[in-house]
C-alpha cells in the first residue's frame, strides 16, 4: 500500500484539525527522511492531487554517483548513504537510483522477487516482461517491466541496470500507481526526462 491510501482514512480528520487549529509547520521545517516529512509530504499530495501537464514541466537537476539528468521539480529526493540509494517520490509514484555491484540480469532477478514478495492477488505475480530497451548514455540498456497487486491496488514497476566502467552499476527502478491500466504523467514525465538528459560521468 502506498502512502497516500495509508493515509486517506485519516486525511478527514487531519483537514478538521487543520482548520481548526493554526499551523505554521511546513515539510521544509524537517529532515528529508523524518517521518513526519514523509506524512507531511503525502498529506499535502492527497489534498493537492496529481500534478498536471504544466506542473510538470520545471526541472532540477540530479548529479551524484557518476551520472547526471534533469528530473520535474515536483519530485522530492532523499538519499539513504548506507544503501547508496536515492529516492525521488511523490504521492503514489516513486523512481529509486541504486548503485552496486549488479550482474547482468539483476533488473528481472530483482523484479522477480518483488513480485513473489508483494504480489496479494489470487494468483501468482506474472513474471517480468522484457520491454525495448533505453539508450542511455551510448547503451541500449534492457528494461523488464512487472505489473502486480499490492495491498489491493495495482502498481506496475520498471527496472534497468545500466553497467558504467567504475565496476559498479546503477540499477533505475519506478514504482506507479496504475488508474484505468495506466501509469501517471509524473511517471511519464520522469521517465522522459531520464532518457533524454542522462549523461554518464563514470566511465
Amino acid at each position: 500500500m502506498t502512502r497516500v491510501t495509508l493515509l486517506r482514512r485519516i486525511v478527514a480528520v487531519f483537514v478538521a484539525v487543520c482548520c481548526a487549529a493554526s499551523i505554521n509547520a511546513v515539510a521544509k521545517d524537517y529532515p528529508a527522511d523524518s517521518g513526519w516529512s514523509t506524512f507531511w509530504g503525502a498529506f499535502v499530495d492527497e489534498i493537492a492531487g496529481p500534478p498536471g501537464a504544466e506542473a510538470l514541466k520545471p526541472r532540477e537537476h540530479f548529479s551524484e554517483a557518476g551520472i547526471a539528468f534533469d528530473y520535474p521539480a515536483v519530485l522530492r529526493v532523499h538519499y539513504d548513504a548506507e544503501d547508496r540509494q536515492w529516492r525521488l517520490w511523490r504521492g503514489d509514484f516513486e523512481f529509486e537510483v541504486h548503485v552496486g555491484s549488479y550482474r547482468e540480469g539483476h533488473a528481472q532477478r530483482l523484479l522477480e522477487m518483488m513480485g513473489g514478495m508483494l504480489h496479494d492477488g489470487e494468483t501468482a505475480a506474472p513474471p517480468p516482461e522484457s520491454i525495448p530497451a533505453l539508450s542511455l548514455c551510448g547503451r541500449d540498456v534492457p528494461g523488464w517491466r512487472l505489473r502486480l497487486t499490492f495491498l489491493d491496488e495495482p502498481h506496475e514497476y520498471l527496472a534497468y541496470t545500466l553497467s558504467l566502467g567504475d565496476n559498479d552499476a546503477r540499477l533505475f527502478l519506478f514504482d506507479d500507481l496504475l488508474v484505468d491500466g495506466k501509469t501517471s504523467l509524473l511517471h511519464e514525465a520522469t521517465l522522459e526526462a531520464l532518457r533524454t538528459s542522462l549523461r554518464c560521468t563514470a566511465g
